[in-house]
């Protein structure tokens, strides 16, 4: 069997009413050179009958993991997978028809190592245009401070280069992302950005905890980066799984701490 070019890595946990859209963006696209692992660490809903339902459609493999968590599940992905590049993508989001062709032209003519491309939001209002559009610029902005990250939405990665760092650090509950292009660019891999929007990022985490409560996290994950670069392994409250926006309840706001007291707090994590 000939080795794929990609190999396309989605963590799930209870994602049977995102995930579906996903793969379908997948069964659509123009250039089918790519497998597709789906980790799944452990779902109480019926993501696993559905991704297993795409078998027909995708060259599929289910991967059960024994707990629900990205770096591990992204890991366990990358150690069965078969393609020259490993491109890890969030279950909530969706790829445009084209993205497979556009990647490869791309990896041709400029000989990336990681990667990502721009995103569009998933909705036509335009306050979720200017958050992603600042998302963008963020993106960009650690190219030029040169402190990278392999954004977590969407990473593309050459697997031989994810491999000689050890793939994702499984301490991390937040900012693995952050803590692999680290670890990349400390190799000689610079991180670079296809100019392109290519997939549909899901703003369900941003709508269900707010724009406010979501950009406090930015900024205090990423000030240990800019002063230390060092980024911090947890964020209190962060947690995954589609299970959380089952239904259309707001989590409270939190009214806006002490940066300083915040921090303190974190930047505990990152010197133990």
């Amino acid at each position: 069997m000939k080795r794929p070019l990609f190999s396309i890595i989605i963590p799930t946990l209870n994602e049977e009413k995102f995930i579906p859209k996903l793969l379908d963006s997948l069964v659509a696209q123009t250039v089918m050179d790519f497998e597709v692992i789906v980790t799944d660490g452990p779902s109480k809903d019926k993501t696993k009958q559905v991704v297993l339902g795409y078998k027909k459609k995708l060259p599929l493999t289910l991967i059960s993991s024994k707990k629900g968590s990205l770096p591990l599940q992204r890991n366990l992905g990358a150690r069965s997978a078969k393609g020259e590049w490993f491109v890890f993508i969030d279950a909530d989001s969706i790829l445009h028809p084209y993205f497979i062709e556009r990647i490869i032209l791309y990896i041709r003519e400029k000989h990336p190592v990681f990667f990502t491309t721009w995103a569009l939001p998933d909705s036509e209002l335009t306050h979720d245009s200017i958050f992603t559009l600042l998302t963008n610029i963020y993106w960009e902005s650690t190219v030029l401070i040169k402190r990278p990250v392999a954004p977590g939405p969407l990473t593309v990665v050459d697997a031989q280069a994810f491999l000689s760092v050890g793939g994702y650090d499984e301490a991390h509950d937040y900012n693995e992302d952050v803590d692999l292009g680290l670890r990349l660019q400390a190799q000689g891999h610079q991180f670079s950005i296809l100019r392109e929007s290519l997939y549909v990022w899901s703003m369900r985490r941003i709508r269900r905890e707010g724009k406010m409560k979501v950009m406090n996290q930015y900024i205090l994950s990423m000030l240990p980066v800019l002063i230390f670069k060092k980024p911090l392994r947890h964020m209190p409250g962060y947690t995954m799984g589609g299970h959380l926006y089952s239904s259309k309840k707001r989590i409270q706001r939190s009214v806006l701490k002490s940066y300083e007291r915040k921090l303190k707090e974190l930047m505990k994590d990152i010197f133990d």
